[in-house]
């Protein structure tokens, strides 16, 4: 049996990492450390934690003797690089939600701790997912020939960016990053390793477009509890939050999910904010053309403004092109010789197309010792970041080309 200790019990290590380790069978939590009491007491009572392993402070545990086999930071972007060098440091093999760090300073301070690297894994879980694991196949056998060119767009829809980037944690630049790093830096890894290829240039245009001051409808208000037009409003939180539905994204914006508590969430949080009436400042459309080594050019669109929440994919090739929906997990194949196959995919029911499952059991293999690495390294996981900081920063520059690995001697 593989013992993990969980860093951080929200979002992403309750639903999505501690139960994959739950229904894997090989693996155990032993142990988790999260501030948020109510959090780290429900973490506690589905994994059998023993009250004097479970606390509010990662270093409480991982300034014991080494105790398990890995560790999973799952943490708020902010509290990244700190637990992972200590885990690192205290001879643990680590998987890192994604990304690495908020900006450059930390994968700095991760490079100049002296840690063993190889021994790190970022979360990108999109390569673990069915979808994209059949794409990448589809590539590497020259279905449709050399790459000439990708578009790709991340659709990802109004009530999600509303939620995430306009009230949510990821609002603020500052504090946790661009949105291209925080919600893109998974596709910005997928076309690197898709194209199996190296990003030479980035170029990037786009910005806050629509969730200011200025676009809120005549007569609203600061929160939507008492606006006048929360009833037609599409961004309205009375809408999003108090519906009969209590699972992502309502399960996220706090503890009780009783109506009640949901509507004193409303009345006293960022999450019963006017859209137009918040303190976010990241983009919410960009678009990024990236050059690479291999010859091929790749477009990609991050977009807020769509119904479905979904990632889109055309793929051309000198003999033919590749499309996919990643939520409909269907891929079609059309050679220019007439020849045409579809691929409907399928997977658990774990999120990411079930790639937040497959990770966990890829990383659980390799503290068995049944594989030598994961393929979400530290130094393959580098790119992606370094792409996306290029990006943001030809944004800001209007659009200026940027060599990504400029950025820092790494």
């Amino acid at each position: 049996m593989i013992d993990i200790i969980m860093i951080g019990a929200g979002n992403r290590g309750y639903f999505a990492y501690g139960e994959a380790l739950k229904a894997g069978g090989e693996s155990r939590v032993v142990a988790v450390a999260e501030p948020d009491k109510l959090r780290r007491e429900r973490f506690a009572k589905r994994h059998g934690i023993r009250t004097e392993d479970s606390v509010a402070d990662w270093e409480v545990l991982l300034s014991r003797p080494k105790f398990a086999d890995g560790v999973i930071v799952a943490t708020p972007e902010t509290v990244h690089v700190e637990p992972t060098v200590e885990a690192l440091a205290g001879g643990y093999s680590v998987l890192l939600e994604k990304p690495i760090s908020v900006g450059l300073s930390g994968v700095k301070a991760l490079k100049e701790s002296g840690v063993d690297t190889s021994r790190l894994f970022v979360a990108h879980v999109l390569r673990y997912s069915s979808f994209f694991k059949q794409l990448k196949s589809l590539l590497d056998s020259d279905s449709v020939g050399k790459i000439q060119a990708v578009e790709y767009t991340e659709q990802v829809a109004f009530y999600h960016f509303a939620h995430s980037y306009v009230r949510g944690n990821w609002r603020d630049s500052t504090r946790t990053g661009p949105s291209i790093l925080s919600k893109s830096c998974h596709d910005m890894d997928i076309l690197t390793w898709l194209l199996s290829s190296k990003a030479l240039s980035v170029v990037s245009k786009g910005g806050l477009k629509y969730f200011i001051k200025d676009n809120a409808p005549e007569h609203s208000t600061e929160r939507c509890l008492d606006c006048p037009v929360k009833e037609t409003c599409p961004y309205s939180a009375v809408t999003q939050y108090l519906s009969d539905n209590v699972d992502w994204p309502v399960n996220t914006i706090g503890n009780d999910m009783s109506l009640e508590g949901r509507r004193e969430i409303l009345r006293t949080s960022s999450y019963g904010r006017c859209v137009f009436r918040s303190d976010n400042n990241v983009a919410d459309y960009q678009n990024v053309l990236i050059s690479f080594d291999n010859g091929a050019e790749a477009c990609f669109s991050m977009n807020a403004f769509t119904t479905s929440k979904t990632r889109k994919i055309l793929i051309s090739g000198s003999h033919g092109e590749i499309t996919g929906d990643f939520e409909k997990d269907s891929i079609n194949v059309e050679l220019f010789s007439g020849e045409h196959k579809t691929y409907l995919i399928t997977h658990d029911s774990s999120r990411h197309g079930g790639g937040d499952r497959e990770i966990i059991r890829d990383f659980v293999r390799y503290l068995e010792g049944k594989t030598r690495s994961l393929s979400t390294s530290f130094e393959n996981s580098l790119q992606s970041h370094l792409m996306c900081w290029a990006a943001e920063n030809s944004r800001l520059m209007g659009g200026m080309p940027i060599d990504p690995w400029s950025l820092a001697d790494l």
